[in-house]
């Protein structure tokens, strides 16, 4: 387990050897979990001392069922004797950003803010999504020159995923 080392006149230090798992195996494991449906794996997040948190999505939703199936066959992979870990399998949730296209199609129609990688700040509602990027439907005020009357109309953003730092879906509750 732990080794313990003194040195002069100090406290004795307890060193734990804790095997790291490879979050890469926890990703191929969840995914080889058979649902009742197709379903992703968004991320696999690390926190120190082997915490990882499993995010699911699907088209069909996540249930609390399906983060059970997908717990169960993690924990059958890795033995808690050798391989000492802390484990949540969650649905990726409407607060995370989206990383994964599912992610994109499922939130169409949805508003989205959108933060762009140079540090612009778009909202508006999430048209399209394709293997380059997104659509989003902003509504945009401009000041008329002749008129010097401020002008409301809608705008199409076409925007690369590689300019995007991250996309949220915002929740309204009206």
């Amino acid at each position: 387990m732990g080794k313990i080392i003194t040195g002069d006149r100090k406290s004795p230090v307890l060193f734990a050897s804790c095997k790291m798992i490879d979050k890469n195996k926890i990703q191929k494991v969840a995914e080889s979990t058979e649902l009742e449906k197709a379903f992703i794996v968004v991320e696999v997040e690390v926190k120190p001392v082997n915490k990882f948190t499993v995010y699911l999505e699907s088209l069909e939703g996540i249930t609390i069922g399906d983060c059970i199936k997908v717990s169960r066959q993690i924990e059958q992979h890795f033995n808690r004797e050798e391989e000492d870990y802390e484990l949540n399998v969650s649905s990726a949730g409407i607060d995370r950003p989206l990383k994964a296209p599912m992610q994109f199609v499922k939130n169409l129609g949805r508003t989205a803010e959108v933060k762009m990688i140079d540090g612009m700040d778009l909202m508006g509602v999430l048209k399209a999504s394709n293997e380059n990027g997104i659509t989003l439907s902003c509504t945009v005020k401009e000041k008329d020159e002749k008129s010097k009357k401020t002008k409301t109309f809608e705008k199409e953003f076409e925007i690369e995923f590689n300019k995007i730092k991250t996309v949220t879906i915002v929740v309204s509750f009206k």
